[in-house]
């Protein structure tokens, strides 16, 4: 058992099947005020209303367990579904009614919230996992924090811009970039990106990475990153074909360069 929330300082206890003590409830009720005697649950659960209100309960709904269960013992008592405690509070006084709502209200936001922030965590964790295995460049790590931001709820606190430039670039200030194919047409090079990718991959600037697809051969789908030594030629950037790959752009300031080191004249 657990405690669920907090009724004029008396803790109510859940049990293993998620239903609320009326017994917590009880004693939270005489707290607010209510008479001892007149508002004892088996008078509640005596009631011909609530019994034709269970009946219905257990016919409409699929709840996996029965809206009541009893447990003996010196820490048993009655448990029962929410519905129930609902009936149960307005049944003791329309006060003592909408201070359990209000108390249920606001242990759901805090739940909501912790739901909210593990998520938002999670997806911290991912996002530095992946730009470390992916290399993925200053711009792309941006625009996914921007969507954790978003999830947050969080007001824009992150810059609008990133910097994507050479490694040691001394102007520190974004360069254009462009696909490799874009690049190679530019420079009519009469050579396909592909076989450009392995004539790089041999110097270690790029590597094929893989991942799970229905489409491709195997069930596995393959596609070009830039390796740490790759970036300081261009950026991964997130495929536009998939979020899940990564689509490598080139500085066009560097790529005389990088043609160079792989041996193509342009």
């Amino acid at each position: 058992m657990n405690q669920l929330f907090v009724i004029d300082g008396v803790s109510v206890r859940r049990d293993f099947d998620g239903r609320y003590c009326l017994n917590d409830l009880h004693r939270a009720a005489v707290s607010a005020g209510a008479n001892p005697r007149t508002k004892e649950p088996g008078k509640f659960m005596a009631s011909t209303q609530i019994s034709e209100l269970i009946s219905e309960i257990e016919t409409t709904q699929n709840m996996g367990s029965y809206p009541v269960s009893t447990i003996e013992g010196r820490n048993g008592g009655t448990y029962v579904c929410k519905e129930l405690v609902y009936a149960y509070a307005m049944w003791v006084s329309p006060s003592f009614n909408l201070k359990v709502i209000r108390t249920f209200d606001a242990v759901q936001n805090a739940a909501s919230h912790m739901q909210t922030s593990d998520r938002v965590q999670a997806g911290i964790l991912l996002l530095e996992s992946a730009a470390r295995t992916l290399n993925l460049s200053n711009s792309s790590k941006l625009g996914a924090y921007q969507k954790l931001q978003q999830v947050a709820g969080l007001p824009d606190l992150m810059p609008h811009y990133a910097i994507d430039a050479p490694a040691g670039a001394q102007d520190g200030s974004s360069r254009p970039t462009q696909s490799l194919s874009a690049l190679l047409k530019a420079k009519n090079i009469r050579i396909t990106a592909n076989q450009v990718y392995h004539m790089m991959s041999r110097f270690g600037i790029v590597e094929q990475k893989e991942r799970n697809s229905r489409s491709g051969i195997n069930g596995v789908k393959k596609f070009w990153s830039l390796t740490a030594k790759g970036c300081m030629y261009g950026k991964n950037i997130t495929s536009p074909a998939n979020p899940r790959e990564t689509q490598p752009h080139f500085f066009e300031s560097k790529f005389a360069e990088l043609l160079k080191i792989i041996d193509i004249v342009a």
